[in-house]
């Protein structure tokens, strides 16, 4: 049955409506009278779905409201098949670990025998910070995790030996023996398990139950004083930190670790397995004020790393105890295709054209491996030395780099197309001189070019030259240089 409001006009226990028929509510105003207002964010009005989206504001455990503070600490995904060596190491026992079908594969080869396991983790141990609280989010589902005789976990998680059964340290996530769901916390080895309980965890699309054989989004908020464990958006575990522990674990910077183990004893019937999808690290509530290159470079994106479609890190032609092989002047094909490195040239009697001596391409974005820009924020033209007999006449070397040529040609131009092309767009870097009948062993000095302030931009699919011009050089054909050149920047 409805009630009607009418305005009270002030009167005592009587509510007042407005001109316009709303509702005055006043919020009490004495402390032991006062409830709760829920605060909510609307992302959307619900013109176009027809109902409005409303989120929680979200605020630490320290008292501070979310509002764009947080810093990531290291980002992976898992396009491809090249296994990211510059970021995840392997220890494993029989088992394997694999990346294919957009996954890191742990257990990939399906390993059922006993005593084996698969552990990959981060190469770098993320920091915890007090009451600033540390936020590890992992994408990733599990393949048979109700079968028997066999363990996952995943989360902060630090082994030496994959086959141990108590990892060293940590906060992670256990699947048991049978399909339980445990909390863990770690110290030192020292364990305590909490049950978790996904009766009321949705999917992570919202259409159902929650399923562990589908991808789910799992975070671990670590904070000095308390863990927490969430599935899906869910809180599915709150642990307090115990009274005689400084704090969750023994070491105040831990990888983030996946892993399958197989028990010593009892049948196997399939293999249990953990397929990740995408793993984030991130310090929430801390204005870090940290470059953003170096955020990159942090989350193993730094220019010399290999990019994803790649195993080659950025001086690829720099061999142990190899000299690099001469590369012939060329304005239409790269000398070297890397980014940077050893170079080595043979006098040339042609003056004054720009010759290709790297040319790397940034690889082009497809469905399987991401399209990342290269941010370049300094190049260092090493020393060059003679190495050969010298010249007749002085010799001047100019140097220039380049991004965003749609082609390795130094001759490309922009034309609309299609398909369009792109012309290099050439900066100068600077120069180095020898005089005429420089000895052997002399030496120009090197230089260093900042771009940190307006990094160069290479998107993907472009290229990134360094350009090497002679003046006035002798045509004497035993008459070598030789030099390194260095490219400083981060993937985004």
């Amino acid at each position: 049955m409805g009630v009607n409001i009418k305005s009270g006009n002030n009167a005592a226990g009587v509510a007042n409506v407005s001109s316009t028929h709303e509702l005055l509510v006043t919020t009490p105003q004495e402390q032991s009278q006062a409830g709760f207002v829920q605060l909510s964010s609307e992302v959307d009005d619900g013109t176009v779905t027809g109902q409005r989206t409303l989120l929680a504001l979200e605020a630490s455990d320290d008292y501070r409201l979310r509002v764009g503070l947080d810093q990531t600490m290291f980002n992976a995904t898992f396009e491809g098949t090249n296994f990211p060596y510059g970021q995840w190491q392997v220890l494993a026992t029989t088992q394997t670990v694999t990346q294919a079908s957009q996954f890191l594969q742990i257990n990939a080869g399906a390993g059922v025998a006993n005593t084996t396991s698969a552990y990959c983790r981060t190469l770098r141990h993320f920091p915890t910070f007090g009451t600033y609280p540390t936020y590890v989010d992992m994408w990733l589902r599990e393949v048979n995790a109700t079968n028997a005789n066999c363990i996952s976990e995943w989360g902060l998680l630090y082994l030496t030996t994959a086959n141990t059964q108590t990892p060293l340290d940590g906060v992670f996530f256990r699947r048991l023996s049978g399909g339980a769901l445990k909390a863990v916390i770690n110290y030192g080895g020292v364990e305590t398990e909490y049950t978790i309980d996904t009766t009321n965890v949705p999917a992570r699309d919202g259409v159902g139950a929650y399923d562990p054989g589908e991808v789910s989004h799992y975070l671990i908020v670590y904070h000095n004083d308390i863990c927490r464990f969430w599935i899906n958006d869910v809180l599915v575990a709150s642990i307090e930190c115990p009274a005689a522990q400084s704090s969750f674990t023994s070491s105040s910077n831990t990888p983030v670790g996946f892993r399958v183990w197989n028990a010593p004893a009892g049948t196997i019937s399939v293999a249990r397995q953990i397929l990740v999808g995408y793993v984030n690290v991130s310090i929430g509530d801390q204005s870090t004020n940290k470059p953003w290159g170096h955020a990159m470079a942090g989350a193993g994106q730094g220019a010399y790393q290999a990019h994803a479609a790649s195993n080659a890190g950025q001086l690829a032609n720099w061999n142990n105890s190899a000299a690099p092989t001469s590369y012939t002047p060329s304005n239409t094909a790269a000398g070297y295709t890397t980014l940077g490195g050893q170079w080595q040239l043979a006098a040339n009697a042609t003056n004054d054209t720009d010759w290709c001596a790297f040319g790397y391409t940034v690889p082009a974005g497809t469905a399987t491996l991401p399209g990342k820009t290269l941010y370049i924020t300094g190049i260092r033209i090493g020393e060059t030395v003679v190495t050969g007999a010298a010249g007749v006449n002085a010799t001047y070397f100019f140097w220039a780099a380049a991004v965003g040529s749609s082609a390795v040609s130094l001759a490309t131009t922009d034309t609309v197309g299609p398909p369009s092309t792109h012309a290099p767009r050439r900066v100068p870097l600077g120069g180095q001189p020898f005089l005429a009948a420089a000895p052997l062993g002399t030496v120009s000095p090197g230089f260093f070019v900042d771009f940190s302030s307006a990094p160069l931009v290479a998107p993907a699919g472009t290229f990134v030259q360094i350009i090497h011009k002679q003046v006035n050089g002798a045509a004497t054909a035993s008459l070598v240089w030789r030099g390194t050149v260095t490219i400083i920047g981060y993937w985004e």
